[in-house]
């Protein structure tokens, strides 16, 4: 795996990322602030956190057409430790073969369900930027790209409607392209395909859609809770100020790094509360590192819990991913 290109390159961007972020911080300032820090803040800012995992697996579930809570809420976890102490994002493979070993959807299922679920985050994310352009002071750049990424979200959406509705013909086209290459093993990627269709199928029923589209709001509600007392620990905290560094970190961890982002997410996040708010850049490093890494830390040591509680060893877990990625 440490031969990996995409490893290296990952990390190489990390190391940039962290050295941009902090070449001008005064560690004394950081330190400074860190001891100041109002840390009675993050009492309801850790029940914002796991009110927003209760909802985050409650809509994997859901996408999995009612998978047990317990497990679904393991699996998940496991694969956000994973992510955090691992590179390749092992952790979308794995805890989707998780489900498969614990229950009765099959590996490839849960696999597309992660697909339509990280697809329902993007557009959370993107809608969550468009809207924002349009009441805060940004710069010309970022405006236009939160309304590409709406307009492109649109695009994909209706692309993938299309596809649905015209399966049958979606796998014609797609058995017709890989004929002459057989190496990329048809079956296997129209199955795929298949499962992918299913998954958004799964949320057809209008009852399941809205219970979908609720959960989705809000986890992402508790995330911007979560960010809003973080902030309150450190500084005067402001809804606008936390939803924007949100949605810039997750737009920032989006982007092939070091484990968890590390670096470009804090960076991305750095540039939301420093730009177009004036915030001292000393105090917003604290905040946001605070912020972010304890999240990270609390991720990891609920997914330990959570190999513990399926009866599943790390060893074989990784394994099991790194195998099907």
């Amino acid at each position: 795996m440490i031969k990996n290109w995409r490893i290296w390159f990952g990390a190489a961007l990390s190391a940039l990322a962290l050295y941009l972020t902090l070449r001008t911080v005064d560690f004394g300032q950081v330190q400074s602030a860190m001891s100041r820090a109002a840390w009675i803040w993050f009492i309801p800012g850790a029940a914002a956190f796991f009110a927003g995992l209760y909802f985050r697996a409650r809509r994997w579930s859901l996408l999995m057409d009612g998978t047990p809570l317990g497990i679904t809420w393991h699996a998940m976890l496991i694969g956000y430790m994973l992510n955090m102490s691992l590179p390749l994002r092992l952790g979308e493979v794995a805890r989707a073969w998780v489900i498969g070993q614990r229950t009765a959807v099959s590996f490839t299922r849960a696999l597309s369900s992660i697909v339509v679920d990280r697809m329902l985050d993007l557009a959370a994310v993107l809608l969550m930027f468009a809207a924002f352009a349009l009441v805060l002071p940004m710069p010309p750049e970022l405006a236009s790209a939160a309304w590409a990424g709406s307009i492109a979200l649109v695009v994909v959406v209706v692309a993938f409607g299309v596809a649905i509705w015209q399966a049958r013909r979606v796998e014609t086209l797609m058995r017709a392209a890989m004929k002459r290459i057989p190496r990329l093993h048809a079956d296997r990627w129209v199955g795929r395909f298949h499962e992918l269709c299913d998954s958004f199928r799964a949320i057809g029923d209008r009852r399941r859609l809205a219970a979908v589209l609720a959960n989705t709001a809000l986890l992402w509600l508790f995330a911007t809770l979560l960010a809003f007392f973080a902030q309150a620990a450190f500084m005067p905290p402001r809804l606008d100020q936390a939803g924007l560094v949100l949605i810039a970190s997750n737009l920032g961890g989006a982007a092939p790094s070091a484990p968890g982002g590390l670096g470009l997410l804090q960076g991305a996040a750095k540039l939301a509360l420093v730009g177009p708010f004036g915030i001292d850049e000393n105090l917003a490093v604290a905040f946001i590192f605070v912020w972010s890494i304890s999240q990270q830390l609390t991720l990891i040591a609920l997914g330990v819990v959570g190999l513990g509680r399926v009866g599943l060893s790390l060893r074989e877990t990784v394994g099991a991913g790194q195998k099907a990625a």
